[in-house]
Parts: structure tokens; sequence; C-alpha cells
């Protein structure tokens, strides 16, 4: 009696553990799939402005894609600290009464840290360019020139949609 019990349980958390496992998979648009990491908007490359999904990297890049990742990431992680902590000093700031010197200084550490934030962003960039072949740059911005397009016309879509006609 206990071993069909165990058995049943032993069952039960296998299967939770698949239909986790299975959930955790997400599709993207052309039917591949692909598992892991978040990778800022728009999918794989970390909110950089390179799409890295159909480059058809190699081994050896996609290393050393990830590697450039991981470090910028880490790079990042104190200047999100900084940027969280002083949009909480700049909300405390003015609950009673509002300061311009002290705001306009929390402001200008603001944009100092934003500044520091974009060099990474920017370095990793140029990190990851430097690991394409020409034939995968030139993939890349051609990938880039028709989301840009894409993007464009969905603005001009909405902005349609939304303009009361005459």
């Amino acid at each position: 009696m206990k071993k069909g019990i165990l058995g049943l349980i032993a069952v039960a958390v296998v299967a939770t553990g698949a239909i986790i496992g299975f959930s955790q998979v997400r599709t993207a648009k052309d039917g591949k799939t692909f598992t892991g990491m978040k990778h800022g908007r728009g999918g794989h490359g970390m909110g950089m402005g390179i799409d890295l999904r159909g480059l058809d990297l190699t081994a050896d890049q996609q290393a050393k894609v990830k590697a450039i990742f991981e470090a910028s990431r880490e790079a990042m992680k104190p200047l999100i600290a900084d940027m969280k902590a002083n949009h909480q000093k700049l909300a405390d700031l003015n609950k009673t009464v509002f300061d311009e010197g002290a705001t306009r200084q929390l402001a200008n550490e603001q944009a100092a840290i934003m500044a520091n934030m974009i060099v990474e962003r920017e370095r990793a960039k140029s990190q990851v360019w430097a690991v394409l072949t020409d034939a995968q740059k030139a993939k890349a911005s051609e990938l880039r020139s028709v989301k840009r397009e894409r993007r464009m016309m969905n603005k001009v879509e909405k902005t349609e949609a939304t303009t009361p006609q005459q």
C-alpha cells in the first residue's frame, strides 16, 4: 500500500516537473523554439539593437557573445542599483516641499548614470559586432532595416486608426 502511494507521488512529481519544464519553452514567431535567458526588448541581443536570431552563429561565436552579455550584465548591475536608489531619493525628496536645487542635483546624477549605461550598452554592442562575420553583419543590418520599416508602418497604422476621419 505504501509503495503504491509513494509511486503515485513520484509520478505526480515527475509530471509536474515536466509541465513546468515545457512551460519554460517559448516559441518564436517563425515556429522555432528557444529557452532560457531574457534578452531585453525584442528578443535576442539584450536590448542592444542587434537581433542575433537568424544569423547562424557558430558555437564559438555563441560562446563569445554569451561572455560579452554576461560581462555587460555584471557591469550594468551597479548602475541599475544606483538608478533605483536615485529614483527613490527623488521620490522621497519632494513629498512635502519642492526643492529645485536638490531635484536638479538628483536629475544630473540620474543623467550621469544613464550616460554610463548607454556607454556600457554601446561597448557590448561593439564587442558583439566584432564577433560577427561580414555576411552576418550585412544580414543583421538588413534585419534591422526590415524591423524599423515594420515599426514605422505600425505607427502609421495606429495613427490612422486613432485619428478621427473628416
